[in-house]
This record gives C-alpha cells, structure tokens and sequence, in this order.
C-alpha cells in the first residue's frame, strides 16, 4: 500500500543521535547497549523471596567491573544508575563537565574493551560482544530523571511479566486488516471482540450530540467491548483514560511504526499486563517522528472506522 506523502521510508535502526545535540557538553542520558547475535548471556533472570531479579553469568560480572571503572576511565561521567539485563544494558549517565570526545566514542570504547577483556579471560577470539548502535535518551525535563530510574529498576520485574504472558506483549509485522497493513504490539485477540467502537469527536457536533456519543462509548468500556481510535484530540484523550480508569480495553493507532526494540513502559506497560492494550502502527516500517497534519489525523480516523467494520478473520488471531 503505498504511504502518504507526509511520510518518508525511513530505515529503522537502534539508534537516535539528536542532530541539535553537543554530544561532548554536560546533561543527562540513558545509555541501552544491546548483546549482539551469538553474544552469551549477561545473566538470568530468577524469582527470589517473590522478586524478580538477575544473576550475572561471567560477562556480566565484567561488565559490571567495567561500568565500576568508568569515572576513573572517564572522570566527566558519573553513572547514576544502571542494570545489567540478560540481552542488554541500560546506564543512566550523568556527564558532569564537558568531554574530550563524542560521547558516542566514549560508549564505543566501553564496548570494545569488555569484548576484548572477554576474549583474553575466555581465550576466545575477539569478537563485538554488542551490536554497533546504541540508543540513548536525552533526559532534558523535569521529573524525567526519577522516572528513569524507576523504570530502569522495573527492568526485571518487567522482563518476568512478559515472560509469564507473551502473547500479551506480542510484536507483529505487516499485519494484513481489512485494505491496510500494520504493525502491531500488545493483545491482538482484542481484534476478535464483536463490540469494537471508533472514538472520532467531530468539532461540529452540538452538546448533546457530543454527550450521547460519549455515553455510547461509556456503555461500551461497562459491557466489556472495545474503543478504538489514534485519540489525537483532547476530547478523545478524556474518553480514553476515562475508559482505562473504568478498567476498560483499548486499541490504539500511532502514526509511527515500533523501532527494532520498542517496549511498552509506564501506563501502557501495565495495561498490556491486564492484556488490555493493542497497538497499531498503520505504516509498519517508518519509525520517524513527525507533526501530527489533519490529512493524518482524517486517516487515522479512517483506519479506526474500518477496524471497527472489517470481519476479522480466524486465521488472523493464530
């Protein structure tokens, strides 16, 4: 299906270097590094006294040395936070005085010398223990620090649900419904319920038009159906979280595709959790940010009406 012309094709990677961004001056990040293919595993995750947490295997116990080392490697940098996690590592890092380097390079030669130091404990061959990328986070608004913390703590409990109930944390590419094709994330039996309901407030409607719609889209949330729309205007947004606070379920469309390795977090975490989300991403491959135009909205809009009339087929929800 071809994209519309507010959308470029944009080559999905794991990694978002900010153009703007001094990456040698001072501000906060969190820091992903991802284990390449092949790559032993940094740990396990075990259940302990009820907690989820996890155990390093050897490469993670140097990794953790390493991390220990940086601010004498690198005395610019103080690391807040981190986690060790069987396939990745997140790093909240504080760069406290401007870098002789990129920070890029910095994180570079992080990796290479744990895959060298691998190598010479192991007698393996030197090979990249990560892929090349790394995805960081420019923490630049208040109250977003303790948030990653938070999250980053969460990483093990977070992990230990999604292993419990897969198909609700589920990933799908190119997912054919009705005329379009999407990516999709989350619980996508919400698909198979018969009572599925567009939410699109028009701006013309009067008062009472706009009251019964939403006593309509209440009755709905009660009898157990679902609401579904990209929920771009405040109105929307109100009978969305109304509908979650009622303990209702909830598919929504995202103008952007997933990137190679999005997670839920926060509310929408905990509502795949309840097997209470789906996500849908009508144009799969592009991941790029973009400003929400009317065009896209009448589209999105569009594509919520159709999902709601479109018979699902069996096949689909294997």
């Amino acid at each position: 299906m071809p994209q519309p012309p507010y959308f470029k094709p944009h080559k999905p990677r794991m990694t978002r270097r900010a153009f703007f961004r001094d990456y040698q001056a001072p501000g906060f990040y969190m820091i992903t590094i991802t284990a390449a293919a092949g790559t032993p595993p940094l740990g396990s995750l075990i259940i302990r006294d009820g907690t989820p947490l996890v155990t390093l295997s050897p490469l993670g116990d140097l990794i953790y040395l390493t991390i220990g080392d940086f601010p004498q490697v690198t005395p610019q940098i103080r690391i807040i936070t981190f986690i060790i996690m069987p396939d990745h590592i997140h790093m909240l890092v504080h760069v406290r005085e401007r870098l002789p380097r990129h920070l890029g390079r910095i994180i570079g030669a992080f990796k290479g010398h744990i895959s060298s130091a691998y190598a010479r404990q192991t007698g393996a061959p030197t090979t990249p223990l990560f892929t090349q990328k790394f995805h960081d986070r420019i923490v630049n608004k208040a109250g977003q620090l303790q948030t990653l913390i938070n999250y980053i703590a969460d990483n093990p409990r977070r992990l230990a649900i999604k292993r419990m109930y897969p198909d609700l944390f589920r990933r799908y590419n190119h997912l054919r419904i009705g005329t379009r094709e999407y990516a999709a994330y989350g619980n996508i039996f919400l698909l198979k319920d018969f009572d599925r309901q567009p939410v699109i407030i028009h701006r013309a409607w009067s008062a009472d038009e706009l009251a019964a719609n939403r006593r309509r889209w209440e009755e709905c949330t009660r009898s157990g159906g679902v609401l579904v729309s990209p929920f771009i205007s405040s109105a929307e947004k109100d009978v969305r979280n109304a509908a979650i606070a009622s303990g209702g379920r909830i598919i929504e469309l995202r103008a952007e595709g997933f990137p190679e390795r999005f997670k839920p977090s926060g509310a929408e975490f905990e509502l795949c959790t309840s097997g209470r989300l789906l996500l849908l991403a009508p144009w799969p491959d592009n991941t790029r940010r973009f400003t929400m135009t009317r065009s896209a909205a009448l589209t999105l809009n569009a594509m919520a009406t159709e999902i709601c009339t479109t018979t699902i087929s069996p096949s689909l929800l294997r």
